[in-house]
């Protein structure tokens, strides 16, 4: 037997969370809160098939196709121009009241597809034609008539939206999640004042679905998944062959480092003179972001160590982690690594990001970022505020391949290595100790990072 083609649905990171699709004439039922998404998920399935060539039905009883337009356009979709091309119709179905006009309404839908040639249809939503049904035992003749054996039957791909009360956990009266191939919950939560949103993948004949929570966000171009990992992105644990050179460790490419210091120390040397400007000197490329510094104060510092040569090699960013979920976490992290293919990342007072998302949210996200870039050799150095009896219990302390500590001292700093990678596991004896008085920090320290065998460059 041939294999089941794949039919994308065009959200990015939920088709690769799905293996590449969903199998060609799938009824998918898309449930989920208002608000969550639902038309605008659609609407990307619907123009993903346009965009490849295919025609594309979309059948709303809730939305005027001038509104429709206008916010599909709002995320980059222009349907308007696919309707003219006849690779797209909307069907306005507003004024069907009547369950005699119901039937009529189906006979005519599947008419249009037939006569149009669609792949992929659109039902917004499947609460109305409940609604408009009457009885459970109508509802169920309706479903089956007009979905399973008018849309399945024809190879047509479907989702079918489902209006979801908030809190609430049962899809209208339960027969359109018999029928459906594959069910999408998409709700939301207000979590410390911001809305994160996760999706739900109930079933998925013929696909398969490693994670069934997902966390997702509305960007501009729609709604958009952080991608799924994949078994071939674990670490193999093989030590890479080059290594750096820092405070005196030798640190494995791709390893991450969690520098956890005392709230009464600035970070920003460690940032700069440490990790950043002695990075971006021996020509590597180099992403600091920081929760707690602006762009402006970042780039200051780092132009008294560096030439304009040099800062070219270095991506400084900055955010409100109040305004972050953990989805536009993971997405921005993944997607400027992807852009900027950066050697060394630099987070600074990612502590902030912690207070702000739930920690199962935060350490999930935290993990995937540093499992991908471990499988790319990107080294990650996050540096998180917290007093020292409080450093094993930071989310994935015990996870990093490195963690020291950073505290003030009357004439300088100390630095303690409380775990390195190949050596004994946690404890509250450090690996090892430093002290490093003021005078000898400056982006030119024989302590900044820098590959295994190179020479320290000197200050400007």
């Amino acid at each position: 037997m041939g294999q089941t083609s794949l039919v994308r649905l065009g959200v990015a990171g939920l088709d690769e969370a799905l293996g590449g699709g969903v199998p060609r004439g799938s009824i998918i039922l898309l449930a989920g809160y208002p608000g969550a998404g639902k038309t605008t998920l659609a609407t990307q399935f619907a123009y993903e098939g346009v965009r490849n060539g295919e025609r594309a039905l979309y059948v709303s009883f809730v939305e005027p196709k001038e509104d429709f337009y206008r916010n599909s356009a709002n995320f980059g979709i222009n349907l308007a121009e696919a309707e003219s091309k006849g690779l797209f119709k909307y069907y306005e179905a507003l004024n069907v009241s009547t369950p005699e006009a119901l039937s009529d309404l189906i006979e005519d839908i599947l008419t249009q597809v037939d006569t149009m040639g669609a792949s992929r249809v659109v039902v917004d939503s499947v609460s109305a034609v409940e609604q408009l049904a009457g009885g459970a035992a109508r509802v169920r003749e309706v479903l089956h008539s007009a979905f399973y054996v008018g849309l399945k039957k024809r190879g047509v791909t479907s989702i079918l939206i489902a209006e979801l009360p908030f809190g609430g956990e049962v899809v209208g009266l339960g027969p359109e999640e018999f029928i459906a191939d594959g069910v999408i919950i998409m709700r939301y939560r207000y979590v410390k004042g911001k809305l994160e949103r996760y999706a739900e993948i109930r079933k998925m004949r013929g696909s398969p679905v490693p994670m069934p929570h997902l966390p997702y966000t509305i960007a501009q171009r729609g709604v958009v998944f952080p991608p799924a990992l994949e078994l071939s992105s674990l670490p193999s644990g093989v030590r890479p062959r080059r290594s750096f050179r820092f405070l005196g460790l030798d640190v494995a490419e791709g390893s991450s480092v969690l520098i956890a210091y005392d709230p009464a120390l600035d970070p920003l040397w460690l940032s700069v003179d440490l990790l950043a400007a002695p990075a971006a000197r021996v020509g590597l490329k180099v992403r600091y972001s920081s929760f707690i510094h602006s762009i402006a104060s970042i780039k200051h510092a780092l132009e008294t160590c560096l030439g304009p040569a040099e800062l070219g090699r270095v991506l400084v960013e900055a955010f409100d982690a109040s305004t972050l979920t953990a989805a536009d976490a993971e997405l921005q992290a993944y997607e400027v690594d992807r852009v900027f293919s950066p050697d060394i990342v630099v987070v600074e007072g990612i502590n902030m990001l912690a207070e702000f998302i739930d920690r199962p949210d935060y350490t999930g996200m935290i993990y995937r970022v540093l499992v991908r870039r471990a499988a790319n050799n990107v080294t990650t150095f996050h540096l998180y505020a917290a007093p020292r009896q409080e450093v094993w219990e930071v989310p994935l302390s015990k996870y990093y391949d490195y963690v020291l500590y950073a505290y003030p001292t009357e004439d300088g700093i100390g630095i303690d290595v409380l775990r390195a990678w190949g050596q004994p596991g946690p404890s509250e004896r450090p690996v090892r100790s430093l002290r490093v008085k003021a005078e000898e920090l400056s982006c030119g320290s024989e302590l900044g990072l820098r590959p295994e065998g190179s020479q320290k460059a000197g200050g400007r």
